[in-house]
């Protein structure tokens, strides 16, 4: 059994177990389907998400016209949400990014960044933080937290766009029109949901920083996914001595 075990080697990527010193098949056919967006700030990400030495968090770049049915569902100070159908994912159960599925359509989110054209890493920070989350969990999909599959641009704007997945509605909208026809049970599992989600956030570290009722969506069969890491940090980044204050007002510590 140990020389059969010493036959094989992780792969250079993933760290799976192979019986060569090269990729696993998984991880070739990622690299061999990485489309390039032209943005040097993009693709240097997109390809750190692949080569790292994890499977998990994986992102990719999509061409803008692999969208279509686009319309505007919502809008932020910073951002607009659209609903779309991908006419061509690769997404299986679970809402994770699979490479070997076969292309379908499956209906999306998009949020694009306002005034991002001329993008920095820095305008990369909410896909970064769901990858140092998703990692170091080794999970791709998170029962309590919003996921993402990649990035898109559009075409008129050059706007930056994050694709993740639709979900209906959120806990404004739940609260605000379904509150008396929801029983309390209903309400304490949502509540014990987002406890047990800024649990798993915090584990790694992490501090949301704009937590209130619009950022937390619904699923179909009643669990919630907090979502917007946008204004996410490192808990070891903060200190106590800074100044900038994010949020909505009426959810801000009065602090």
């Amino acid at each position: 059994m140990t020389d059969e075990l010493s036959s094989f080697s992780p792969c250079i990527v993933c760290k799976t177990r192979i019986d060569s010193n090269d990729a696993c098949d998984a991880c070739h056919r990622v690299k061999e389907l990485f489309i390039p967006s032209g943005n040097k700030v993009i693709d240097d990400f997109i390809n750190y998400t692949l080569d790292n030495s994890t499977k998990y968090g994986r992102m990719m770049f999509v061409p803008y016209d692999n969208f279509k049915n686009i319309e505007l569902i919502g809008e932020g100070g910073f951002s607009r949400i659209y609903k779309a159908t991908w006419i061509d994912s690769k997404i299986s159960w679970g809402d994770v990014l699979d490479y070997s599925q076969q292309d379908e359509s499956e209906i999306v989110a998009l949020k694009k960044l306002k005034n991002s054209k001329n993008i920095t890493s820095k305008e990369l920070n909410e896909l970064k933080i769901f990858f140092h989350y998703s990692s170091n969990r080794k999970k791709s999909y998170d029962k309590y937290v919003n996921i993402y599959y990649g990035i898109t641009q559009d075409p008129t704007t050059q706007d930056l766009i994050f694709i993740m997945p639709y979900y209906k509605c959120d806990l404004t909208y739940k609260m605000t029109k379904c509150f008396y026809i929801n029983s309390w049970n209903w309400k304490i599992d949502y509540l014990e949901d987002i406890i047990n989600g800024l649990v798993n956030i915090h584990d790694e570290n992490i501090v949301h920083r704009d937590l209130h009722s619009g950022n937390i969506l619904l699923t179909a069969i009643n669990g919630i996914k907090i979502c917007d890491l946008g204004t996410s940090k490192s808990a070891i980044e903060l200190t106590d001595n800074e100044e900038d204050i994010y949020g909505i007002i009426p959810y801000v510590a009065p602090e």
